[in-house]
């Protein structure tokens, strides 16, 4: 399995006081990143003394402890409560913002799996369980692909198409207060 090299990493998107300007290009963003997260899990999934074993470690256990929960607030307490009010309801929101909600769920089931092997293997040793790490590595990337493949396919385009300008002013300031607070998440 081919995956996308560490040095390719997306950069994060500056974030100014007035908010994030884009929310939902933010959030397009942050997925990417998340793509580039399964590949390093993958690659540690295949080799856990790889060379670049440890920086790829480092890289996920940081976006799974910081970023990630981050990112499921960012939809769970913005834009799926204004998919809520704004969708029509022949595009069926509720039922797929259940799934998405019950898949937040399950992320950290497999966050807790992937933690502790992710500091050992970032501190140059080993998981205690190699098998299972790399089973629950590759577990956890299928799913957050399958996962982003609905919210990029479905959901950010309706936001686009469905919430106002104000909409995702808001959205933007109070995802940039999310990432600002010293207590975020």
């Amino acid at each position: 399995m081919t995956t996308e090299p560490t040095s390719h990493r997306p950069e994060k998107a500056a974030i100014g006081p007035e908010g994030i300007r884009h929310p939902i290009e933010f959030l397009f963003a942050d997925h990417d990143r998340l793509r580039v997260v399964c590949a390093a899990l993958e690659r540690l999934a295949n080799d856990c003394t790889a060379e670049d074993a440890q920086e790829n470690a480092a890289f996920a256990l940081s976006y799974l402890e910081s970023e990630l929960p981050l990112h499921i607030a960012d939809e769970e307490q913005d834009l799926f409560p204004l998919l809520k009010r704004r969708c029509a309801p022949d595009d069926e929101i509720d039922t797929i913002l259940a799934l998405l909600n019950d898949e937040h769920e399950a992320d950290q089931e497999y966050q807790l799996r992937l933690l502790e092997p992710l500091r050992s293997i970032a501190a140059g040793a080993q998981p205690a369980d190699t098998v299972e790490f790399g089973h629950a590595a590759r577990a956890f990337s299928v799913f957050q692909r399958r996962h982003l493949a609905w919210e990029n396919g479905t959901v950010l385009p309706l936001a686009r198409k469905r919430l106002t300008a104000a909409d995702q002013a808001d959205m933007g300031r109070r995802m940039a207060d999310r990432r600002r607070s010293p207590v975020a998440g």
